[in-house]
């Protein structure tokens, strides 16, 4: 039985890299039958024959737990992201009434979808443990830098990123590391992987609460959903 999570974020192995140590999963090497992420659109996120459509390709392909994740970014200024919001309840909702009404003999019934929304995005994810920024490209050397932790609750994606830049900096002027001085905002966001590899899962509540769920639904034959709202630390 996979865990087939779908995000609107094109790099996501970070994800899969939190819900497998959320799971006591390794993480040096994946296997992705167990754990996968895979982009979506928006649009699929937030109608119901393109959440349908996912639940379909997902069992078929192994996967019978499946989570949607979509953030609420800049809310609550964001009218159009709002709107976003409440068109992927509405469509989960219509998925899950719709495995509900299904035969009793129908595979789809074995699957368990979950839904969640969280304040905050990745990159939010990731900076909410400092330490494991630094850890992830210190390349084993001793640095003596511990940046504190800090709430990340009210961070824009771009405020995120730059957090994210300014401490890889840090570590690049304390190792002579060029590479990471030349780090920016447009492409720090590919050591998300290896950042997630170092990060303490409960520095990453929604991974860590969304698989925990995941593996309390299993033995429940009632539950059919999870529908969660997850805010950031």
């Amino acid at each position: 039985m996979g865990l087939q999570i779908f995000v609107e974020d094109q790099l996501n192995e970070a994800y899969e890299v939190l819900a497998s140590k959320a799971l006591g999963l390794p993480v040096g090497r994946f296997n992705r039958k167990e754990v996968k992420a895979s982009l979506t659109s928006i649009n699929d996120l937030t109608s119901f024959d393109g959440l349908l459509n996912l639940v379909v390709g997902s069992h078929e392909t192994g996967y019978n737990c499946i989570i949607f994740i979509l953030d609420q970014e800049a809310l609550p200024f964001s009218i159009e992201r709002r709107e976003k919001l409440r068109e992927f309840k509405q469509a989960f909702q219509r998925l899950c009434n719709h495995l509900d009404g299904l035969p009793v003999n129908d595979d789809l019934k074995q699957v368990k979808v979950i839904r969640v929304v969280c304040r905050n995005c990745l990159e939010s994810w990731l900076v909410s443990d400092p330490q494991a920024i630094v850890d992830a490209v210190r390349s084993g050397r001793g640095v003596g830098y511990d940046p504190p932790q800090q709430s990340t609750e009210n961070l824009t994606p771009r405020q995120a990123l730059d957090k994210i830049v300014h401490i890889i900096r840090e570590v690049g002027k304390r190792t002579g590391k060029k590479d990471l001085l030349r780090l920016n905002s447009n492409n720090v966001k590919s050591k998300g992987k290896s950042i997630a590899q170092f990060i303490d899962p409960l520095c990453a509540p929604v991974a860590t609460t969304a698989v925990w769920l995941t593996s309390t639904t299993w033995s429940i034959a009632s539950v059919k959903a999870v529908n969660i709202l997850v805010r950031n630390k």
